[in-house]
């Protein structure tokens, strides 16, 4: 399949697969979902090239009658698997006696919102050309150093999916985007330290330019270093990608709606008070022309919109789907995921529907990181990647411990020695309280978080 032609392909299958679910049981409502994703992608590990080039696509039904709500799906998109998936969730329907009494019927039709830019070029990148800026980024990490150990990636992915139901709704979005992504090891004697560096992009084809020099680079600076020796509470900065995975195991997790329905969310009776520095923004763009997970509609044929969630410190809004929203009486933000976030499944046909943000954003600040470094007077720690076991932490109280292992001692504003992996420990909501800095240097992340670094104070450390 075309990339042009995605859409009227997954829209006409769509319209049929309708027309089919109403012979089978005109009392009940049909929901189809249909998705199909191209993807190329080239790894480089230890010499060995890798390279893949594949198709996933899929079907996914849900059916509802009498309050009773069913889920099927199949791999493939051809009205046979459209068919076949319609059936299944017919015979789970009347197989079972379970309702859902908070089930209001699936989500009506609106107009649709805009897709996000991306440039054709990407199309056009053949597996020959992944290959190649593979072996530009290996051999820019190589000659920064011969201690190095490297590993490389480049991919691109384009497609799209389409959603209607037994209201009316009959909608669909497509997107492209190509990606890199470099990892170092450097070596000295007995010590291994690691560096890595990812782009991500819509709007133009793969410059893996710089990209492999920073890995080498961050994993060399790490080379020589020393235990903390010491159990203390310090402030911590934050790099951006590190910034990304505090704001997506914290905030992401607790302004979901299901999270804040089902009670689990200890900001759900926050809205319109302060929860963070009053520095700090954070807004999730659906919207947003650049953003990886911009599309027309969501999940479920919603538009995606664009919702403030957090402005200069006050709770404004939580993320909602439309089964959540009804449920606590909000229309819905455009949210609805399937497999959502970095870490979903690759096979989203599989999953029913949750809620998840799409392009969340921390608004810059003032400070450049350099002068974040230079107003922590006595020590502190500069954060370089994400901490491992940050996700592994609890939404409900907002502890979490996770172990640093790229990180640096601040001492008097100035960075100075890398440290050995440390163990660091707090509280996210306290930590967004205690915020002692936003930077102003944005990047966007393969998290689906664009931020700044931020500089958050209180947090115990232990190396």
């Amino acid at each position: 399949m075309e990339f042009d032609e995605i859409k009227d392909a997954l829209l006409s299958e769509v319209d049929t697969g309708l027309k089919f679910a109403n012979s089978l049981d005109k009392a009940a409502e049909f929901e189809i979902y249909l998705y199909y994703r191209s993807k190329s992608n080239v790894e480089i590990k230890q010499g060995v090239v890798e390279a893949t080039d594949g198709i996933v696509a899929g079907t996914a039904v849900r059916a509802t009658r009498d309050q009773k709500l069913s889920f099927a799906s199949s791999s493939g998109i051809s009205s046979n698997h459209v068919k076949r998936a319609l059936q299944d969730a017919i015979s789970s329907l009347k197989a079972t006696s379970e309702k859902d009494t908070r089930f209001k019927g699936f989500c009506e039709p609106k107009p649709p919102g805009k897709e996000g830019k991306f440039a054709p070029e990407i199309l056009e990148l053949t597996t020959d050309d992944l290959v190649g800026y593979s072996l530009q980024l290996i051999g820019n990490m190589t000659k920064a150093n011969g201690r190095l150990l490297a590993a490389v990636g480049c991919e691109k992915t384009w497609g799209g999916f389409a959603i209607g139901n037994s209201l009316g709704l009959q909608q669909a979005s497509t997107s492209a985007h190509n990606a890199c992504s470099a990892y170092a090891m450097a070596i000295d004697g007995e010590e291994r330290r690691t560096g890595s560096e990812e782009l991500v992009t819509r709007d133009k084809a793969l410059d893996v330019s710089g990209i492999g020099e920073k890995a080498a680079e961050k994993a060399l600076s790490l080379l020589g270093a020393k235990k903390l020796g010491q159990t203390t509470t310090l402030p911590t900065l934050w790099v951006p990608w590190a910034a990304a995975s505090y704001i997506l195991s914290s905030l992401q997790q607790a302004t979901k709606g299901s999270t804040v329905v089902e009670g689990l969310s200890p900001l759900r009776e926050k809205q319109g008070e302060k929860i963070a520095h009053p520095n700090f923004s954070l807004v999730d763009d659906g919207q947003n022309p650049l953003g990886i997970e911009t599309e027309a509609i969501d999940a479920e044929g919603h538009p995606q919109g664009r919702t403030v969630i957090v402005k200069n410190g006050m709770l404004k809004s939580f993320i909602f789907d439309s089964y959540y929203g009804r449920i606590a009486g909000k229309a819905s933000t455009g949210n609805c995921a399937r497999s959502g976030g970095p870490f979903g499944s690759r096979l989203p046909y599989e999953d029913a529907p949750s809620i998840f943000s799409k392009n969340l954003e921390v608004a810059a600040g003032k400070q450049s990181e350099e002068e974040l470094i230079a107003s922590i007077d006595g020590q502190g720690l500069l954060i370089t990647d994400i901490p491992i076991g940050i996700f592994h932490s609890s939404v409900e109280t907002g502890e979490f411990s996770a172990v640093a292992s790229s990180v640096f001692l601040i001492e008097d504003g100035e960075k100075k020695r890398p440290l050995e992996p440390v163990s660091i420990a707090g509280n996210f909501y306290k930590g967004l309280e205690q915020l002692l800095g936003v930077g102003n240097n944005i990047e966007i992340t393969s998290l689906f978080v664009t931020t700044p670094s931020l500089l958050i104070d209180g947090i115990s450390v232990t190396g």
